[in-house]
């Protein structure tokens, strides 16, 4: 069921997002669940004006923290990306269709090569074939689709930051919220820890007791579980902001065709752009896929240029911009990027209802 904020509360004003409001996304880019008695400090101000600031960028839809599969979980998950081609007039109505779906992450509208691009979370291949043909293909206006199934995940939305802050306060940051050290092997996860993702999925700073309630656990119960999801690579976080407000506003997916034994480096150059928010190596005709952040649609032809010079093993195959957001990471978008919604990201969604 979608949760919708309303228009009404949606801020009106233009530009790129700055001071303070800039400075407290980043601060919680770098830390998602930090206390407001821990941001503060680094920010110069005080905790309630801290929680203030950021009720309303989120009351707003300009900014959200968000609760995902993390980099052990995906190991044993399975990771699609799907291309969905539509018949003339219905791309919107597959678009807002495909976004009701709890294992589809993320929805973009593609200018180039495909309608859609969808990023998809599962348990295994079986489930995935069950979503594309039994979700997908069945939809009204759906002629084609094109999986592509991730091999390694090497980088994603959650090592991308806004640079609102200095050196100094970054660190200052990281040492303040940083976790004890995990001792003890990494464990495989549970009933009330895959019921604990799609609720961190809705609201990532939600508190232990809220969470609890949703979930029927202690709040110091879900202390020490979230705690553990997020040490063992089990649960990623991440702060994200309306794009429209950033110096980054167009997106774009290049897929290339890289050696094998020369992938390695060329994802180490790759995530050193600052420009660059995911990259996976993928199943295809293009064994590396990886979605940049730009200033302008001209910059698409620049970046090309300086993958040329810094990767000439590096054959880009297509590359295409994305148009519009419908969902991010679970978040329902409107045509600026702003949130009106949430439908939690579940990759056993279909299991939970199976025995509901």
């Amino acid at each position: 069921m979608q949760e919708r904020h309303s228009k009404a509360a949606l801020m009106q004003e233009t530009g790129v997002l700055g001071g303070l409001d800039a400075r407290l996304v980043h601060a919680l880019q770098i830390s998602p669940r930090a206390s407001w008695q821990t941001v503060a400090p680094v920010l110069g101000i005080d905790p309630v004006t801290a929680a203030r600031r950021w009720s309303r960028l989120e009351r707003s839809g300009l900014a959200w923290v968000t609760g995902y599969p993390g980099r052990r979980l995906l190991e044993r998950l399975v990771t699609a990306f799907i291309e969905i081609d539509c018949r003339s007039g219905s791309v919107d109505a597959v678009a807002r269709a495909l976004a009701d779906v709890p294992q589809v992450a993320t929805v973009e509208h593609m200018a180039g090569g495909r309608d859609l691009l969808i990023t998809a979370f599962v348990p295994g291949l079986g489930e995935l074939s069950a979503l594309l043909l039994g979700t997908i293909a069945t939809l009204p206006g759906v002629t084609a689709t094109r999986a592509g199934i991730a091999t390694r995940l090497y980088g994603e939305g959650s090592r991308w930051r806004l640079r609102a802050l200095t050196a100094a306060q970054s660190e200052q940051l990281r040492t303040a919220a940083a976790p004890p050290p995990r001792t003890g092997a990494a464990v495989p996860l549970d009933g009330p820890d895959r019921a604990l993702l799609p609720e961190l999925s809705r609201d990532g700073r939600a508190s232990a007791v809220t969470l609890g309630r949703a979930v029927g656990l202690s709040a110091p119960t879900v202390r020490r579980r979230v705690g553990r999801l997020l040490a063992d690579h089990d649960l990623a976080l991440r702060c994200e902001v309306a794009r429209e407000l950033t110096e980054w506003p167009v997106s774009a997916t290049l897929w290339a065709s890289v050696p094998a034994e020369r992938l390695p480096e060329a994802v180490r150059v790759l995530l050193t752009l600052p420009e660059v928010r995911l990259c996976s190596s993928v199943t295809g005709p293009q064994n590396l896929l990886f979605t940049v952040w730009l200033h302008t649609v001209a910059d698409v032809q620049r970046l090309e240029t300086q993958l040329g010079e810094r990767l000439p093993q590096l054959v880009l195959r297509d590359r295409s911009v994305v148009l519009r957001q419908t969902k991010l990471m679970g978040r329902l978008l409107d045509v600026r990027g702003r949130v009106t919604g949430v439908v939690p990201v579940d990759p056993w969604a279909d299991a939970r209802a199976a025995e509901a």
